[in-house]
């Protein structure tokens, strides 16, 4: 058995879950628990092979990903849009890397007010040596999942998106109080 094997299993909530949250579902909750728990640590595993051979933090290389599939230079807000992140984030994040000599800014050739973010060499040979070691952490995390039901959980995975994508449009759904207020066990 490999190490921490033993430690998976499915995140459950109390029985009484749904008496306690009126209007709640206990499947519901079940779920987002362990799709988050499972998130969580695919996205650590993925992280891994890259902190340990570049020492990059999960979004310096996915900035440094992120030029490479764009084939070019792009600028920082676009590269924050796609990383969902703040632009001050991002100007932090780009000043790190290009201390690394990972990335160069360059100003825009038409619109002085932009400034281009393009990769080093140094940065591309991250991004080569290490996108092989991603998409086999991918492919060994999934392997359980036999391919006939890949597009079905991918489909179950879109419908959850979608889900999410709905409540951003809508103000916060209406919720009860707690019918039973929580007890500390003595």
């Amino acid at each position: 058995m490999l190490m921490g094997m033993a430690d998976i299993s499915t995140i459950r909530v109390p029985s009484g879950y749904e008496r306690e949250f009126p209007g709640a579902s206990r499947s519901a909750a079940e779920i987002a628990a362990n799709l988050v728990r499972a998130g969580t640590e695919f996205l650590t595993e993925i992280d891994r092979p890259t902190r340990k051979a570049a020492g990059l933090s999960a979004r310096g290389f996915q900035t440094l990903a992120i030029l490479d599939g764009a084939g070019g230079p792009l600028p920082g807000y676009s590269i924050a849009e796609q990383m969902l992140i703040s632009s001050a984030s991002m100007t932090s994040l780009l000043d790190t890397l290009q201390r690394r000599a990972l990335i160069e800014r360059h100003p825009h050739p038409t619109d002085r007010r932009k400034v281009l973010i393009h990769l080093t060499d140094d940065g591309q040979r991250i991004v080569d040596q290490q996108l092989p070691a991603i998409h086999a952490v991918i492919t060994q995390a999934l392997i359980a999942i036999p391919e006939e039901d890949r597009e079905p959980f991918l489909a179950t995975l879109t419908a959850v998106r979608i889900g999410l994508a709905a409540l951003t449009e809508t103000p916060p759904p209406q919720h009860k109080a707690r019918r039973t207020a929580r007890r500390a066990d003595l």
